[in-house]
């Protein structure tokens, strides 16, 4: 009788692994990272890093106060170098930081926000995001590409530029350039920033390749929108905020707008520098 209390406690510690073994299947976390690797030592979302992303929710001026959650889904497997995935689906998690209405002592709307975090399994990793382009829904569906066969796809023009995919494996395509390969799940492209122009990028072939999804490589601005603009990338201070302003009584994001973000870095410093409201007047 004295042994009952250890012989339970061993039988509950002993439960987990023998329900794994009974499922005969592993569970895939959203960040994959390289075997042996101590991802410690090297920034766990290199600066650089293209995610495309879909809003689960609307985005709007007129009805998104300050402090309003905002969260995002990543649309496809993201390369991250050194035999590490950012998996697709995986969460970016972001809050609306300032709103201006029309008509309140401004004649365009505005709306003010950052994407700062992302849930990396039962994690959350502070990052620093810029953003390249934003598409409407009616956008991301005409980008969307209609099978024709079960291992091809219809030819297709991608949201902001001419860049033209040949369907599953086949080339991508900026004029005559082949600029990458389309995927099941979107563009993959080999491409550098171009540091001279804020979206325009360098293609070269020996690139971390960048995952595109329906975006054209060159994607940059506001597309599907009327005059909605890029009003702050987030690349200059306040750094990682985004703004964007309309001529239009609010600025509208609706659920499966997409954006194309780009990673200027992730870590505790970012915790410590861009986690924050960003705006100290008014707050």
């Amino acid at each position: 009788m004295k042994n009952n209390p250890r012989m339970l406690s061993l039988a509950l510690c002993l439960l987990p692994i023998c329900l794994h073994a009974g499922t005969g299947q592993d569970l895939k976390p959203a960040y994959q990272p390289a075997q042996g690797q101590n991802t410690r030592s090297a920034e766990p979302i290199p600066a650089g890093t293209i995610l495309p992303v879909s809003l689960n929710s609307d985005l709007r001026s007129d009805k998104s106060g300050r402090g309003t959650v905002i969260i995002a889904t990543v649309m496809q497997d993201v390369p991250l170098g050194r035999g590490e995935t950012l998996r697709k689906g995986s969460m970016l998690t972001g809050h609306v930081v300032e709103v201006v209405r029309a008509g309140k002592g401004s004649d365009e709307s505005r709306i003010s926000f950052q994407l700062d975090q992302l849930r990396l399994g039962n994690q959350t990793l502070p990052i620093a995001t810029t953003l390249r382009a934003v598409a409407s829904r009616s956008e991301v569906f005409a980008a969307t590409p209609e099978l024709t066969s079960p291992d091809s796809a219809d030819n297709q023009i991608e949201i902001g530029g001419d860049q033209i995919s040949y369907g599953e494996g086949g080339p991508v395509m900026v004029g005559s350039q082949v600029v990458g390969k389309y995927t099941s799940q979107g563009v993959l492209a080999n491409v550098d920033q171009d540091l001279g122009t804020p979206c325009r990028v360098t293609i070269d072939r020996n690139a971390q390749p960048q995952a595109f999804w329906l975006f054209s490589v060159n994607a940059c601005g506001a597309y599907g929108f009327g005059d909605l603009k890029i009003l702050h990338s987030g690349s200059a201070q306040p750094v990682g905020e985004l703004t964007l302003t309309s001529n239009s009584e609010a600025v509208r994001l609706a659920k499966g707008s997409a954006m194309l973000l780009r990673v200027d870095g992730s870590g505790p410093e970012e915790a410590q520098a861009h986690t924050t409201a960003s705006r100290e007047t008014g707050q």
